[in-house]
């Protein structure tokens, strides 16, 4: 039944939706149809972006495929909740790492989620940022490869969705957009800061197709 929810959501409601309103184009999409599993890294500047990503999964694995969401900006009500793991397919997760036993663990919150054949989508910086650019990415990129090297990673670029559905804003503006996938990253080393530059590395070489 879920599968189904995400489905018509997804590959029917939000894929043509942002096709027609804001003009949504997506490039070597056929990448996600080579992967069964993946942790999904991208650029981050509008709630857009998760719906835009969910909307090029193939339905056949769709339901597999989970965003992660911080846990006290989508989790602070019942209704947000339930809207985000049963609508949105979504993991909510703390923004910070466990200081103690008691606490949750994001690593490996998404960890458990690899290990169970399941794929991820993650924004390496953490946040929503300045609209158009790209900031540094915190460490959680590193120590998830690094505790789950034989994943494939993949790059993504997000382009014109911080005009699309501005930050702070609720109203869907029409503008051309683009979702660009690229190549699974291919780590020459798992050393923690190597594999952070790496990905950014791989994002960048993506941003620079929409720019040539």
């Amino acid at each position: 039944m879920k599968k189904l929810i995400l489905i018509i959501t997804y590959t029917i409601f939000w894929r043509n939706f942002l096709k027609i309103i804001i003009g949504l184009k997506y490039y070597n999409q056929q990448i996600l149809r080579k992967k069964k599993q993946f942790i999904l890294i991208a650029n981050h500047n509008s709630h857009m972006d998760t719906m835009a990503i969910m909307s090029a999964m193939p339905s056949r694995y769709i339901h597999r495929v989970h965003p992660v969401a911080a846990e006290d900006f989508f989790g602070g009500s019942r209704f947000k909740e339930i809207l985000m793991r049963y609508m949105v397919n979504a993991t909510l997760i703390p923004r910070k790492r466990a200081n103690s036993d008691e606490d949750v663990d994001p690593i490996e919150v998404m960890s458990n989620l690899l290990k169970q054949g399941r794929s991820i989508i993650i924004y390496p910086e953490g946040s929503r940022g300045v609209p158009g650019v790209m900031t540094d990415f915190k460490k959680g990129i590193g120590y998830l490869v690094k505790q789950n090297p034989t994943v494939d990673v993949i790059p993504v670029y997000l382009d014109g969705l911080h005009k699309t559905l501005p930050k702070g804003k609720n109203l869907i503006l029409p503008y051309n957009c683009r979702i660009i996938f690229g190549d699974s990253i291919n780590f020459d080393s798992f050393d923690l800061e190597d594999i952070i530059t790496a990905a950014e590395k791989a994002i960048y070489k993506v941003k620079s197709l929409v720019e040539a």
